[in-house]
């Protein structure tokens, strides 16, 4: 009898990302959090989404926001719901607003520059990032919204050639179709490395042919820098009023939430920077790395 043929593998099923549906902005009665209603606002207003801005009553763990409904009217946008919550933790109630809306969106903002680098450390923002289900947009310190365009027509794609490499291009993809958004897609490379250039070239081209074939403006470029968020900081300046899409959402260990690199480009940015959904199933290519 011949021998029966070798079983396919199993192909994962991934669940089909829905469309961005609402933007969820968290106020804490500060200045600096409604920093995070600008970018929020944009993307609702070009997408013709809800924008909630939402807040607690929670006397213990901090103040909250007043005069929300005044800030809601100085949108003059017509589609903006206020949500106050009477009681909680403002940390539990956005993950399950997260949970029950899959296409929502949580953009936070934090300009304490003193503050920044301890954010991700027992607070809101760190409870968010580690357990929402959905990309969250981030405003740091330096995002000035006057050098903004009237809405993001581009995004900058980091590359590690990690594992994470696909959540950032699964969340590209279906950011820059919503969104009609122009792609550069960056890999850093080390001057201690002069390999680098070569590993990832075929890869970056290779992603940048799908991607356009697929119908998405796409771009790649290498950028050779001692420091990876510094390289990064670079391309953002030749592309002001750009999003950036990166990954470190390490959901298992709560004190380092965000990676080195990744909290300096959140604290050094000048535009809204987005961290992408880990939480969508790694499936076929991992890396750009193993592409090479």
């Amino acid at each position: 009898m011949a021998d029966a043929p070798p079983a396919k593998p199993k192909q994962r099923k991934v669940k089909p990302t829905p469309p961005i549906d609402k933007l969820i902005v968290p106020l804490d009665g500060t200045f600096e959090a409604e920093a995070a209603i600008t970018p929020a606002l944009k993307i609702a207003r070009q997408l013709h989404v809800p924008l909630e801005l939402f807040t607690v009553h929670d006397p213990v763990h901090g103040r909250w926001a007043t005069g929300i409904d005044s800030l809601a009217a100085d949108t003059e946008y017509d589609d903006v719901e206020v949500v106050c919550v009477s009681a909680g933790w403002a940390g539990d109630h956005l993950v399950q607003m997260s949970q029950e809306s899959a296409g929502a969106v949580i953009c936070l903002a934090t300009h304490n520059r003193d503050r920044f680098s301890r954010m991700v450390t027992g607070s809101v923002t760190e409870h968010v990032i580690r357990q929402a289900p959905c990309p969250v947009l981030m405003v740091g310190p330096h995002y000035d919204s006057a050098f903004e365009p009237d809405q993001y027509r581009d995004c900058i794609v980091c590359l590690d050639g990690s594992v994470r490499d696909e959540a950032a291009l699964h969340t590209a993809r279906h950011w820059a179709r919503q969104l009609d958004l122009g792609l550069r897609l960056v890999h850093i490379d080390s001057p201690g490395r002069p390999e680098e250039p070569q590993v990832y070239e075929s890869a970056l081209e290779t992603l940048t042919r799908e991607l356009t074939e697929a119908g998405i403006r796409t771009e790649y470029a290498h950028i050779t820098h001692n420091d990876v968020a510094d390289g990064i900081r670079v391309l953002q300046s030749e592309m002001p009023g750009s999003l950036t899409i990166v990954t470190s959402r390490n959901r298992g260990v709560s004190r380092w939430v965000v990676g080195s690199t990744t909290l300096k480009v959140l604290a050094n940015s000048p535009s809204p920077v987005v961290l992408a959904d880990t939480s969508y199933e790694l499936h076929g290519r991992t890396s750009i790395r193993q592409q090479a």
